[in-house]
């Protein structure tokens, strides 16, 4: 009997108009989502090399595009193309750098929108008829005078339904691959097959979610309109509302001083003791570089202001980043309650995973930070520890003399190379995990509730 009600509804569902609907959607929109970002990865991908090679010996450094932002945009057009380091700050170019995270995650058309927004809400509404669309039509009540568990009814109308809808769903997919292959586009190299095979799997993970959430809408209701209209509702609830929203709630909660402020609180900060160490200089400015000396010395200042600056310039690095260090983990704990918040929808829970394992998600972000952060180091043995920024201020507060220079010995410098890698695909998994088990379980929930709310539905 089960095979006989799959067989039955799906060739139902095929021949309806929402099936064509479906297909024209998918096998249009899918392939040319991988088309366009797979061209404005190459793009940026040039770019970047350009970038490096014109910047060799130098404080700036760029960030290597990710491949898989083809599949799923995310942070990419968020994060800095570029930063440069200079011996007390770092300044990002090249991108809309913002502190709101998701906020930036979800708008543009890539394989990961079309998913978590599109197809679920057809996800939704397809099934959300299929057991109240029936009552309508009389053949529930006719389907279930004969001896057939309501179990059986259930899981047949689930995997047929839902099978209709994979069938175009996969062959956009086949398509859009093979076309980004015949393009040349590197889906088999570090691999990233891996990542494509898991993004597709965490796709059908969640569109069985949905799915099973219309089912349970559509025995909950008695009429068709009714089912498509909460349905629609349900929808909009878990793809814009909590995904929107949880960002806003989150700074409610765990308020975190803006960009601007903070700037302006460190440069205060900054140039409260560099205005100490002026003070302290100033007897060596005047003996080496003023009139009360001998005359110009440059290298007799350079040395002689070593011993001076040394302990205001490392409490001066100390203090900022001690500043900076605060500051992030403030902002990280808002961003953590933020995505905790938004994955009370699966939708959410979806975006967040898809993209990670795009690495254009928020654990790029912490990768590229972590990366950046290391770097700095580098350069700072290398580079910053020995230039200095000296400067006097009068009496009444206005600077009247600025001396720069560099207390190295020698001008070779050996430029440390940034080395930045996404995480392997191993990390990327176990980082997920969280996620695909809340997937898991969503699906189970949903389910669980569609077959309850079935058992007892009225078919009269």
């Amino acid at each position: 009997m089960f095979g006989t009600i799959f067989k039955k509804e799906l060739l139902d569902q095929i021949l309806s108009p929402k099936f064509l609907i479906i297909s024209l959607l998918c096998l249009v929109l899918i392939p040319a989502s991988f088309l366009l970002n797979s061209a404005s990865y190459s793009d940026a991908y040039r770019e970047y090399n350009a970038s490096r090679r014109e910047a060799k010996e130098t404080t700036t450094v760029y960030r290597t595009p990710s491949p898989l932002s083809t599949f799923g945009i995310g942070l990419e057009s968020v994060l800095p193309k570029s930063v440069v380091f200079s011996k007390y700050q770092t300044e990002a170019k090249g991108a809309r750098v913002q502190s709101e995270v998701l906020s930036n995650i979800n708008g543009k058309l890539d394989f990961v929108v079309i998913v978590g927004s599109l197809l679920s809400l057809f996800a939704v509404l397809y099934a959300g008829t299929m057991a109240c669309g029936e009552k309508e039509a009389g053949t529930l009540k006719l389907l279930l005078a004969n001896s057939v568990k309501r179990s059986t009814v259930i899981a047949a109308k689930f995997l047929g339904g839902f099978s209709v809808l994979l069938l175009p769903f996969a062959a956009a997919v086949l398509i859009g691959l093979l076309l980004l292959l015949l393009q040349g586009f590197p889906l088999f190299a570090a691999g990233q097959a891996g990542r494509v095979l898991a993004l597709l799997a965490l796709a059908v993970l969640y569109l069985a979610a949905l799915f099973s959430l219309g089912l349970f809408i559509s025995t909950r209701t008695h009429k068709a309109s009714l089912a498509l209209l909460a349905g629609f509702f349900v929808w909009i609830f878990l793809t814009f509302i909590i995904p929107k929203t949880s960002e806003p709630i989150a700074g409610l909660i765990r308020k975190v001083q803006s960009e601007e402020a903070m700037k302006a609180n460190r440069a205060q900060v900054r140039g409260q003791i560099e205005k100490e160490k002026g003070r302290a200089l100033k007897p060596l400015m005047d003996k080496y570089l003023g009139s009360q000396g001998a005359g110009w010395d440059w290298k007799g200042y350079t040395k002689a202001r070593g011993p001076v600056a040394q302990k205001f310039e490392e409490q001066l690095d100390q203090t900022l980043q001690k500043f900076d260090a605060e500051y992030d983990l403030k902002k990280s704990a808002r961003r953590r309650l933020s995505l905790n918040i938004a994955r009370l929808s699966p939708t959410a829970v979806f975006t967040q995973a898809a993209l990670n394992l795009c690495d254009t998600g928020v654990a790029d972000l912490d990768n590229f930070d972590g990366s950046l952060r290391a770097h700095r180091l580098q350069l700072f043995q290398v580079v910053f520890r020995f230039q200095f920024n000296d400067e006097y201020s009068s009496e009444d507060g206005h600077t009247n003399m600025g001396y720069s220079g560099n207390s190295r010995e020698d001008d070779k410098i050996v430029y440390p190379q940034f080395r930045y890698a996404f995480p392997r695909f191993e990390e990327t998994l176990r980082a997920t995990a969280p996620d695909i088990l809340l997937l898991v379980f969503f699906n189970l929930v949903f389910f669980a509730a569609a077959y309850v709310s079935f058992t007892r539905y009225d078919v009269r």
